[in-house]
């Protein structure tokens, strides 16, 4: 079944580049809530870093100002957000503009690793793209998983491009390359890095197998090298801002043994079992929510029976190896978090070459309808396309004005008190600040999944509360909020659609302080 010999083919044309990049930005633009085509992205997510990134260009430092649990390049990147505008996430479209076009270029690039496809078959990638980008995994937007899993796609070609060299070893230009994107993630969200350990794993035994030892050795310096290029600038910051210690705390202790734990019974109290029926409860719950995960995880497994066999053992192996480990790091939390599973998202792209085989042997059978096949993919593809767009959950929002949501408007009610202070009290941060244009006046500015088990996130807002700190409290409908200090004053609703793609009514209310 294989079409591919030794030689990489994978350099893409001028015309394949042009496409796939076209393809990425016209996805990411309708479907991301980013992008200028949507009033705001209203995910508590995605508006905590961006809270934090508006933060740091005011000199608030991560962690020890403003309390959050993702890794602090994450909130550097935010912080360019911010550079270009601190009312609007257009900042974030423009990186998902780079990030998706890298998702879209990569994964063409891995399908020409092992197939020859036509220039034709160009037209399954906005399709693929918008089953990548429009289903609820991808939420609103701007999210962590988002922004790394191409860069693991870029990983996993060095690593497949190597099998096809011979040697299974990546070249020092991609073992160096594959050290900052390691650096890149890990202070990301340190998770992600379950890809890099299955990869250094398959090239520690591919070394050890092939007795290039020296080899290895260099690979692991350069490596290292990329890792602390990216390393040092951040801790530099936090030794000068003093703050070493709140990085610490916040971003590895709290997250490690705070956010990770739960009652385990029985077999479950060994962690290891415990992290495996973890994670083989997370990817079925997942595929049960989106449909498309488990079929896409079939094909890109399917894929491999394409691929000759000079190839296809090895080729596999590695692709099991960093899969598993992939996921296996990236539900290392003890609750589920659906979206978690779009960090694995980088190897789907293989999942078109059965896709292509197929349509290649359609080609060879039916020689004199050649332009028909190629007329009816065309329009088959541009359909399903077309339907993944407008079936996105975040569509409700598409060219709808601000005042839609209702961040804008009781943001109207609390910039009529200048320098006002405000928390989201109970919720997470889910634009209000930004909307008001206003930045936290406390370090636990809002809710934090965290908060159950590190009680002094609610025991500063409930003292800060009791004082009559706060100019306003904004909380949503069902938190249980009485304060003699406040009055209700406002109540607003608007729809909102969640990552499960199931629409509910947002219900805020807004408490004003009694002078």
């Amino acid at each position: 079944m294989g079409t591919q010999g030794l030689k990489d083919k994978s350099k893409l044309t001028r015309f394949e580049l042009i496409t796939l990049i076209a393809a990425a930005s016209i996805t990411i633009t309708l479907v991301s809530t980013c992008s200028p085509l949507y009033p705001f992205n209203p995910w508590d997510d995605a508006n905590c870093f961006f809270t934090l990134g508006r933060g740091i260009l005011h000199g608030l430092v991560p962690y020890r100002d403003l309390y959050e649990q993702k890794g602090p390049l994450l909130y550097f990147i935010y912080a360019l957000v911010a550079l270009l505008s601190e009312k609007s996430f257009i900042g974030a479209w423009l990186i998902e503009l780079v990030t998706t076009s890298v998702f879209a270029v990569y994964s063409w690039k891995l399908i020409k690793l092992f197939t020859e496809p036509s220039k034709y078959m160009l037209v399954l990638m906005p399709l693929f793209l918008g089953i990548t980008y429009s289903n609820g995994m991808f939420n609103f937007g701007g999210n962590a998983e988002e922004f790394c899993f191409p860069l693991l796609t870029v990983a996993f070609y060095f690593g497949l491009r190597a099998i096809i060299n011979g040697n299974g070893l990546p070249s020092n230009k991609e073992t160096f390359f594959c050290g900052l994107i390691t650096g890149i993630l890990f202070w990301i969200k340190f998770t992600f890095i379950g890809f890099i350990a299955g990869f250094c794993i398959y090239i520690l035994v591919a070394a050890i197998k092939r007795k290039e030892i020296k080899k290895l050795f260099s690979l692991i310096g350069l490596f290292l090298a990329a890792f602390i290029i990216i390393t040092i600038p951040i801790l530099i910051y936090f030794v000068a801002t003093g703050s070493l210690g709140d990085l610490w705390e916040s971003y590895f202790y709290n997250k490690i043994f705070y956010v990770n734990t739960s009652v385990a019974y029985g077999i479950m109290k060994v962690p290891v079992i415990k992290n495996i029926i973890t994670v083989v409860v997370s990817l079925g719950m997942v595929s049960v929510e989106y449909p498309h995960f488990p079929v896409q995880i079939l094909l890109t497994l399917a894929s491999f029976f394409f691929i000759s066999k000079e190839h296809r053992t090895k080729a596999l192996r590695f692709f099991l190896v960093t899969f598993v480990f992939a996921a296996f790091f990236a539900f290392l939390s003890s609750s589920v978090i659906y979206y978690y599973g779009y960090i694995l998202s980088y190897c789907f792209g293989l999942g078109l070459i059965p896709v292509i085989w197929l349509l290649g042997k359609l080609e060879k059978k039916l020689k004199e309808h050649k332009d028909l096949i190629k007329a009816l993919s065309l329009i088959f593809f541009s359909v399903g396309y077309v339907l993944t767009i407008l079936l996105c959950k975040n569509m409700y929002l598409f060219l709808q004005p601000k005042q839609y949501l209702s961040q804008y408007r009781i943001a109207e009610t609390i910039k009529q008190t200048p320098d006002a202070k405000v928390l989201t009290y109970d919720f997470m941060d889910s634009g209000f600040y930004t909307a008001a244009e206003i930045l936290p006046a406390n370090k636990y500015y809002c809710y934090n999944n965290i908060a159950d088990q590190f009680p002094a996130i609610r025991e500063e807002q409930n003292r800060l509360i009791e004082e009559g700190y706060y100019d306003y409290v904004v909380t949503t409908y069902f938190a249980e909020f009485d304060s003699e200090n406040y009055e209700l004053i406002q109540e607003e609703s608007s729809k909102f659609v969640d990552y499960t793609s199931k629409p509910i009514l947002d219900y805020y209310k807004l408490y004003k302080r009694v002078n």
